[in-house]
């Protein structure tokens, strides 16, 4: 299997995506799309890893 951390580049684009989301709803516009892409990219498994305190990877 491989090393979780060598996923992260894709998921930093994710990451970046949910960023835009944030940024477009805060502002009143398109948001969805944003959030479609982010979770596409792997932004969600991005930030759990990011997020989770295992420090046993």
């Amino acid at each position: 299997m491989a090393n979780p951390k060598t996923n992260l580049g894709m998921g930093a684009v994710g990451l970046l995506f949910f960023a835009l989301a944030v940024w477009e709803f805060l502002s009143g516009d398109g948001w969805v799309v944003w959030v479609l892409l982010g979770v596409l990219f792997g932004g969600v498994g991005a930030a759990r890893q990011l997020l989770s305190k295992d420090d046993a990877r």
